[in-house]
C-alpha cells in the first residue's frame, strides 16, 4: 500500500513529523483554553486549500457559523472567499443533534464525495463524549466514530481539551482519551517563565503511528498568519561557574589515654598536637646583590662627608671648657685620750685679728694681638698616576653647603 504525506501548512511542523502528515490518519490535537487548538485546525484547513488545493470541511460542535467567521477574521484568511469557490464548508451542528455524526455519518460521507473534500476537522470531541452515558459506552462511541473517519479517505483533526497534570514529568493525556484511538497525538501547553512574567506556547508530537518523528518540543510563535514552529531557539549564555564550596575541615581525633591515679597529665605543645594544620610560610624571595660602589663615586662620597663635618664644626664653635670643682678641706681630727684619765675637750685655735684689706689693683692693660700671618700658598699635591680624579659633587650637597656658609657668615 503506498504511504503519502501532505504538507500539514504550518510552518515548522512537517520537519517534527518527518516530512508530514500521513494522508488518511486521524490525528487528535489536545491543549489547554487558550492555547490556540482551533486556530491550529482552521490554519491546516486554510492553506491545504490555498496552497495545496485540497478543499476541506470544518464541523463545529461548539460555536455557530457567525462565531467561526468573526474569531478567525483577525488572520490573514479569506474563509468565504473559499466557501464561495467550493473549496471549504463549514457544518454546525447543534447539540441535540450530534449523534448523526456517530450513527449517521452516510450524509457527511456524500458530501465528502461530492466536493472531493480531503481534510475535515472536528471541533470539538467534548459534545461527543458527553452523548455517551457511561464509560463504556463512550469508548464504543469513539471507536465507531474513527471507523467512519477512516472510510472517509480524508485527513482528520479532532480537536480535545486535556487535563491539567500536577507533574510536568508526567506523560499528559486528555479529558475524555481519544489519543487512545487515534493515530496521531500532536499536544500544546503553555510555559511560565517567572522572572519575564511571560507564557510562551510549546507544541510536542507525542504520537504518530508509522513515522519517525521528533519528540521534542518547540515554541510556537502565534501571529497574524497563524501558528510558526521555532526549530532553532537563540544561543544561551553559559551560566557562571560557580567557585567549588570549600571543604569542611576534619575535627582532630580524639585520643583517648588511660591515666593511673597518682599521675600528672601534663599539656603537649600545640605543635606536636596539630602538625597537619601548619602551614607552610612562604620563603622570602631573595634579595637582589649590593652593586659595590665604584672607586671614584666611593671619593667622592668621602671627600664631600670632610667637607660637610669641617663646615658643622665652624658653625657650632669651640666647646666650653669645665670648671675645676673646689676642693674640700680635711676636717681635724679628734685627739685621742690619754692612760691617766678621760681625754680634754678640745680648745679652739686662737682667733687672729683680720689683716687689713689691699686697696683694689687696676688690671694691666691688655697687649694688643698682633695681627695673624697670613699663610703661604700651598702647591696642590701631586695626584699619584693611576688615582681618578674626584667627580663633581652632587646638587644636593652643594646646596648643603651654600646654606651652612650662608648661617656662618651671617653670624660672624
Amino acid at each position: 500500500m503506498e504511504r503519502k504525506f501532505i504538507k500539514s501548512g504550518i510552518p515548522g511542523l512537517d520537519e517534527i513529523l518527518g516530512g508530514g502528515v500521513l494522508e488518511g490518519s486521524v490525528i487528535a490535537v489536545s491543549g489547554p483554553t487558550g492555547i490556540g487548538k482551533s486556530t491550529l485546525a482552521a490554519q491546516f484547513l486554510y492553506n491545504g486549500a490555498v496552497e495545496s488545493d485540497e478543499p476541506g470541511i470544518y464541523i463545529c460542535l461548539e460555536e455557530s457559523r457567525r462565531d467561526f467567521f468573526f474569531h478567525n477574521s483577525g488572520y490573514e484568511w479569506d474563509f468565504q472567499s473559499l466557501e464561495k469557490d467550493h473549496r471549504f464548508i463549514l457544518l454546525d451542528y447543534p447539540i441535540h443533534e450530534v449523534d448523526q455524526i456517530v450513527t449517521q455519518s452516510s450524509a457527511i460521507a456524500e458530501i465528502i464525495a461530492n466536493t472531493g473534500t480531503k481534510r475535515v476537522v472536528i471541533d470539538s470531541i467534548m459534545p461527543i463524549a458527553l452523548y455517551f452515558k457511561n464509560e463504556e459506552e463512550r469508548k464504543r462511541g469513539f471507536l465507531k466514530l474513527i471507523e467512519n473517519l477512516h472510510k472517509w479517505n480524508v485527513t482528520t483533526l479532532i480537536v480535545s481539551e486535556d487535563m491539567k497534570m500536577a507533574n510536568s514529568d508526567v506523560r499528559p493525556s486528555s479529558e475524555f482519551g481519544i489519543e487512545s484511538f487515534a493515530d496521531g497525538w500532536i499536544n500544546m501547553f503553555f510555559k511560565y517563565d517567572e522572572k519575564a512574567m511571560d507564557r510562551t506556547r510549546y507544541l510536542e508530537v507525542i504520537k504518530m503511528k508509522g513515522v519517525a518523528h521528533s519528540h521534542r518540543a518547540f515554541p510556537a510563535l502565534l501571529g497574524n498568519s497563524g501558528f510558526a514552529l521555532m526549530h532553532e531557539l537563540a544561543p544561551q549564555k553559559p551560566a557562571k561557574a560557580k567557585p567549588p564550596a570549600p571543604k569542611p575541615e576534619k575535627p582532630p581525633e580524639e585520643t583517648v589515654v588511660s591515666i593511673e591515679p597518682g599521675e600528672l597529665m601534663l599539656p603537649q605543645p600545640l605543635e606536636e598536637e596539630r602538625p597537619e594544620r601548619e602551614e607552610a610560610k612562604p620563603e622570602p624571595a631573595p634579595e637582589p646583590p649590593m652593586r659595590p660602589l665604584s672607586s671614584k663615586r666611593k671619593l667622592v662620597r668621602d671627600e664631600e662627608m670632610e667637607q660637610l663635618k669641617k663646615l658643622l664644626e665652624e658653625e657650632a664653635g669651640p666647646a666650653p671648657k669645665k670648671e675645676a670643682a673646689p676642693k674640700k678641706k680635711p676636717a681635724p681630727k679628734e685627739p685621742k685620750a690619754g692612760p691617766g684619765g678621760p681625754s680634754r675637750p678640745p680648745q679652739a685655735p686662737p682667733q687672729q685679728a683680720p689683716a687689713p684689706k689691699a686697696p683694689p689693683s687696676r688690671p694691666a692693660p691688655a697687649a694688643k694681638m698682633a695681627p695673624p700671618a697670613k699663610a703661604a700658598p700651598q702647591k696642590p699635591l701631586a695626584r699619584p698616576s693611576g688615582r681618578p680624579a674626584p667627580a663633581k659633587m652632587s646638587p644636593s650637597i652643594q646646596a648643603r653647603l651654600e646654606e651652612v656658609k650662608k648661617k656662618i657668615m651671617k653670624k660672624k
